[in-house]
């Protein structure tokens, strides 16, 4: 069964680099600044970002904008790339109904195209880490770690979610909602020291958290994260794509009669 899914996954590899390609200059059409809104856009964010909080936690964050920026990367490139696989089957219907191709590679397109992007506000990134005199050290070149746990996370959420976004398309609005309180959950633009000692567990059940502090620790903080916390971002990224795994193709044999 393994071997099969590998051979189909590697037979359609070719198909999958051209609805990434597709879906990337779809992105972009008639867009003047094109790729490079990937840049700026997060850039701006973060001007204004840091004008209205660094103020309140400039004491306790140092270089305040990298800080909020990496947040900003990890974040919305998790919680963008599930919402799109989510979507991925709807969006991509009228494909499905003329080709005869794997469902699944709609999902690992979507999260794909998230994933160039983010790579693009990365570039910005080390940009304005330089502009502060962020003191790098060798672990920096460790900061595709995290993103590699972020990518498996997002596409076993994706997964998950399109196998009930696409019958139950309230989904979309509900998680939307529920993108905006994670948002609040998470430390991107305040510190976690601020949460009080006996909530602190439920931060640290927050995989976006666990990714975002294993990307901090290797950019911003020179230090080498703990194995306990690489055991556990491990453990998020595999039972979660798992379980999306699962529970898409349990439902995908109905798709086609709900897009």
């Amino acid at each position: 069964m393994l071997k099969k899914s590998l051979y189909e996954f590697m037979n359609y590899m070719p198909f999958l680099k051209e609805i990434v390609k597709r879906d990337f200059k779809k992105k972009y059409y008639k867009s003047v600044l094109g790729i490079a809104w990937s840049m700026l856009n997060p850039l701006l964010l973060m001007v204004v970002m840091s004008v209205v909080f660094s103020t309140v936690f400039r004491r306790s964050i140092p270089y305040y904008p990298v800080y909020w920026f990496s947040g900003y990367i990890i974040f919305t490139f998790i919680t963008q790339a599930s919402h799109n696989a989510m979507n991925s089957m709807i969006h991509n219907a009228s494909l499905i109904k003329k080709m005869k191709i794997p469902n699944y590679f709609f999902c690992i397109s979507s999260v794909t195209l998230q994933f160039i992007m983010a790579l693009f506000s990365l570039i910005t990134f080390f940009i304005v880490a330089a502009f502060f005199k962020v003191p790098f050290t060798m672990n920096v070149f460790l900061f595709f770690v995290p993103l590699i746990y972020s990518y498996f996370f997002a596409l076993g959420l994706g997964m998950f979610l399109c196998a009930y976004g696409t019958f139950l398309r309230d989904l979309d609005h509900l998680y939307s909602v529920a993108r905006r309180m994670w948002m609040y959950l998470t430390p991107l633009f305040y510190p976690v020291d601020i949460i009080p000692s006996q909530f602190r567990f439920l931060w640290d059940l927050n995989p976006i958290y666990i990714y975002l502090s294993i990307f901090r620790d290797l950019t911003m903080n020179g230090v080498m994260p703990s194995e306990r916390t690489f055991i556990i971002a491990t453990l998020y990224s595999i039972i979660t794509l798992i379980l999306g795994i699962v529970t898409f193709k349990e439902k995908e044999e109905r798709f086609f009669l709900y897009i």
